[in-house]
């Protein structure tokens, strides 16, 4: 074995490295040469940061559709990337980036950060990169804009804002791009900007301002008379109609037309009441009167009324099926008054016997019960109020009480006597 290829480091056969200029190339990446560059191609690997091990003598470094979150302060520096001449970080999820995060790449020249979510970026982050031509920062989140520099470079001569959630642009936004040359607006929520935001921009050649919601103001029609005069290609969106062809030519063609005669126009004179023929008129029907002289408003106004009065008409009928006539006496004073006159009679009553009892004494008061049992002693078991005892020989039966003074009939029972109360 040779002394080279005892320096070669050896490879296990699960290895997927490859070797590069000496250094070894990570499994995650693909190295090789594109016009005459080395490339890193590490694409869909789940990386969350740049340094992932590719050789130091990389130029294109393509890191798209991983997990990238940020960009630390001299990160490409620290990781020995200097010789980058074009980085890719689209379809990351970067939304902070250090003011030195690009320091060290003095030869890139193209960056494309597009399809991350960046909110806000210094005005000078890319002021360590002298030779960067090339920005991408499209599909990023850019909504609100500061009237100020959005990037100060001297020599950037191509800016992708497309689909960047734009909602103005400020006069001041392209004040420090002295050299740019192809700017791309489309696709934002800008409906209208003035001339003075493009003014700075002394070389630009070509603009991009496809948009849905651009209104063709006064302000948006002199940007584009601007754009005119300073020779920008341009896709004009408003658009005039032009005339056709037709009526170009009605327009142009010379219609001679010949005098007419006052005393040959047809029922000039005559009066409107006076023509040939005579117009019947059908009389309107009282339905077609009223609609004809009333709005909806009085319509409406007239229903109302008609409403309330039938409604005063059933509460007053109702009232006089419930209540005493003329006087409006409910039920219930009526039956409380019924109910104290028969407790006054009743009264009465009661009084009419207690004085009949005062007067007439010897009137004697009924038994208690109709029947009752006497005993083997032949005597009533109890003594009755204004009768005397009396003793008979005969033997009383068992369901009467029998007296030398009182009739065969016994008296009627004292319930069917007694006043109710």
């Amino acid at each position: 074995m040779s002394r080279e290829e005892s320096q070669i480091p050896s490879r296990s056969p699960g290895d997927q490295s490859c070797v590069t200029g000496g250094d070894l190339c990570p499994k995650e990446c693909d190295c090789d040469m594109d016009n005459g560059l080395n490339r890193a191609t590490c694409i869909d690997q789940n990386l969350i940061s740049v340094d992932v091990g590719v050789p130091k003598e990389v130029q294109v470094y393509i890191l798209t559709h991983n997990l990238i979150s940020e960009l630390d302060n001299f990160c490409f520096k620290d990781a020995g990337y200097l010789s980058l001449e074009m980085l890719n970080l689209s379809y990351n999820k970067i939304f902070w980036i250090g003011l030195h995060a690009f320091s060290g790449l003095e030869k890139i020249v193209h960056i494309d950060l597009s399809n991350n979510r960046l909110r806000y970026l210094p005005s000078d982050l890319f002021w360590d990169t002298p030779k960067l031509t090339y920005l991408d920062l499209s599909s990023n989140i850019f909504e609100k804009l500061k009237n100020e520099p959005f990037l100060m470079h001297s020599n950037l001569q191509v800016l992708n804002l497309n689909s960047c959630h734009m909602m103005s642009l400020p006069e001041r936004l392209f004040t420090r791009l002295p050299n740019l040359k192809k700017l791309d607006l489309s696709d934002n929520y800008v409906v209208t900007f003035s001339a003075q935001v493009l003014a700075p921009l002394r070389k630009l050649q070509r603009i991009e301002l496809k948009s849905d919601y651009l209104k063709c103001t006064a302000d948006f029609m002199a940007v584009e008379i601007w754009l005119i005069a300073h020779g920008v290609t341009y896709k004009k969106q408003c658009n005039k109609l032009a005339p056709n062809m037709s009526e170009k030519i009605i327009s142009v063609v010379n219609v001679e037309k010949e005098d007419v005669d006052v005393n040959d126009v047809w029922n000039i004179t005559k009066p409107a009441t006076d023509l040939g023929h005579d117009e019947t008129t059908t009389p309107m029907t009282p339905f077609q009167k009223f609609d004809k002289e009333f709005s909806a408003f009085q319509a409406f106004i007239l229903g109302l009324e008609l409403g309330l009065a039938f409604g005063v008409i059933a509460t007053y009928i109702w009232l006089r099926q419930f209540c005493k006539c003329g006087q409006l006496t409910c039920l219930q004073p009526r039956r409380r008054q019924n109910r104290r006159t028969q407790i006054r009679r009743d009264g009465d009553m009661r009084a009419g016997l207690l004085w009949n009892n005062v007067i007439s004494p010897d009137l004697e008061t009924p038994p208690s019960f109709r029947r009752q049992v006497s005993l083997p002693d032949r005597t009533a078991p109890y003594q009755t109020y204004g009768v005397p005892i009396v003793r008979e020989a005969a033997p009383l039966q068992v369901d009467a009480i029998r007296l030398p003074d009182r009739a065969e009939t016994p008296p009627p029972p004292y319930h069917e006597c007694r006043i109710n109360i």
